[in-house]
């Protein structure tokens, strides 16, 4: 019975439900045809079979209880993200997100004012260099930092060249200086008292000449009436005739003596005028080209000498006007070179602030505006200085312009600093907000405008800073509450909360 049963059993686990209801009545048959000693072996079938069914039981319980908790666990997921999801939007729509204050745009008085930037410079930096060339310095007599005066002695160098040159010269133009008297006058005064006694003695000869001519015409006269009486006494026949040719021969003779009489009275005469010439020429000087080269020599060496006394005032290197020594290149002992800075000072120790200003801007700045400075540190505190000048020209590849700013003189304002400055271009009525209203984001500028209880962001555009306010050019009207403390955290539309 025991070998009958085990495969049964096994069968109706192994082929399912059909399988053992189909072996059941077989095993059941069996069962009533045997008696007796087979009863116990029954009881013991049935009692495995329904532990079969209790097991399958629980198993089937075990799965549907799991089933539900499943079940729930996702139900409860999905109740949870819902509410999660729709949570912001029902507290947004009864609670405020922050607490804020609101201010009203308003009309105000500002100032308007143009900020720009620059160096120090100096107001009219003076280059000093040596106008000599190939000398060496002998003595350096000012410092970097030194206040000097219009001719002070900056630096000394080494002239013995020039002054050895310069005493040469000199002398030079001594000769031609004497050269110059001789060609205007070539004759001493001996010569002169020379001249001068020959045109005496030439009056002198004249003057014998004259009275020889005279003793000559006398003769001559005497002679001729000696003649004639011989004449009349031939025809008296008183003389002979030897007489009568004597006497006429010695008239002609008288004649003769008459005539060169008056030749050397022409000579006498003509040499009188030659020696009148000749002190004439020696009182009145030399030919005029003699004279006309002798001042030009002079001419030309009176140029050496200025240029040669000018290159000797030029070894002492003055300070051309008064002012700030801001620097030296000067050292002893070395050679200078025309065009080499010796010294550069701040002539007046007058600076000005060079302000680099965009061309759109420079037609609202005028000669006198007002002007705030502060350093690039701003360690310094303000300085107020005024604008002088604009520049009329206008850099083409940046489209700056430069604005001259005098500044005040202080210890404490160097060339070379880098400042910023305000220029006051004017008094404006305009609307003005606090400046922790404005945001900026994404290169715009924006403020949150009370609309009742929400927070609405608006586009503005912004103009002057003035202290902690910011005019508002476009964007904002008067009467609009913007939102100033907590602005930074709010999105558009947010509910808030405002205190006063």
């Amino acid at each position: 019975m025991s070998i009958d049963f085990t495969p049964e059993t096994s069968s109706s686990h192994a082929d399912g439900g059909e399988a053992g209801a189909n072996k059941a009545p077989a095993t059941r048959a069996g069962a009533g045809e045997v008696s007796g000693g087979q009863a116990p072996v029954r009881q013991t079938l049935l009692s495995g079979t329904d532990r079969s069914r209790r097991h399958s039981g629980v198993t089937l319980k075990l799965a549907g209880l799991v089933a539900l908790l499943l079940s729930a666990c996702a139900a409860a997921f999905a109740a949870f993200h819902y509410l999660s999801a729709a949570k912001p939007d029902s507290l947004n729509k009864s609670l405020p997100v922050m607490t804020i204050t609101a201010e009203p745009v308003a009309f105000e008085d500002i100032v308007r004012r143009l900020s720009v930037s620059g160096s120090i410079a100096a107001w009219d930096p003076i280059s000093i260099g040596s106008e000599v060339n190939g000398l060496r310095i002998e003595s350096v007599l000012a410092e970097e930092g030194d206040h000097v005066k219009a001719g002070q002695v900056l630096s000394c160098l080494n002239s013995s060249v020039l002054k050895a040159q310069l005493d040469q010269q000199r002398a030079q133009l001594l000769a031609s200086q004497a050269n110059l008297t001789k060609a205007i006058q070539p004759n001493r005064i001996e010569d002169l008292n020379s001249l001068k006694a020959m045109v005496s003695q030439s009056k002198a000869a004249i003057a014998q000449e004259e009275a020889n001519l005279m003793r000559a015409r006398s003769n001559f006269a005497n002679a001729q009436e000696n003649a004639r009486r011989y004449a009349d006494l031939r025809k008296q026949g008183a003389v002979s005739q030897m007489e009568t040719d004597n006497a006429s021969t010695a008239a002609r003779i008288a004649q003769a003596e008459v005539t060169n009489a008056e030749k050397h009275v022409e000579a006498a005469r003509y040499s009188e005028r030659q020696s009148e010439e000749h002190l004439s020429m020696a009182l009145s000087g030399g030919r005029v080209e003699d004279i006309l080269a002798a001042r030009a020599t002079v001419a030309e060496t009176k140029a050496r000498v200025s240029q040669l006394e000018a290159q000797v005032a030029q070894t002492v290197i003055r300070a051309p006007a008064d002012g700030l020594i801001v620097k030296r290149d000067a050292h002893i002992g070395e050679i200078t070179a025309v065009g080499k800075q010796l010294f550069m000072m701040v002539r007046e120790d007058r600076l000005e602030l060079r302000a680099q200003v965009p061309e759109c801007d420079l037609t609202r700045i005028k000669p006198g505006q007002s002007v705030s400075m502060t350093a690039g540190n701003e360690g310094g505190g303000a300085i107020v200085g005024s604008v002088r000048e604009i520049s009329p020209l206008v850099d083409q590849s940046t489209r700056l312009g430069v604005v001259r700013i005098d500044v005040p003189h202080s210890p404490r304002i160097l060339p070379g600093m880098f400042y910023h400055a305000d220029i006051d271009v004017g008094n404006a009525r305009a609307l003005t907000v606090p400046s922790k209203a404005v945001l900026t984001a994404e290169d715009r500028s924006f403020v949150f405008v009370l609309a009742g209880d929400r927070a609405q962001s608006r586009s503005v555009k912004t103009g002057e800073r003035i202290g902690d306010r910011v005019e508002i050019v476009s964007g904002l009207q008067a009467g609009d509450r913007v939102i100033v403390s907590g602005a930074g955290f709010l999105r558009d539309d947010d509910l808030v909360k405002v205190v006063r």
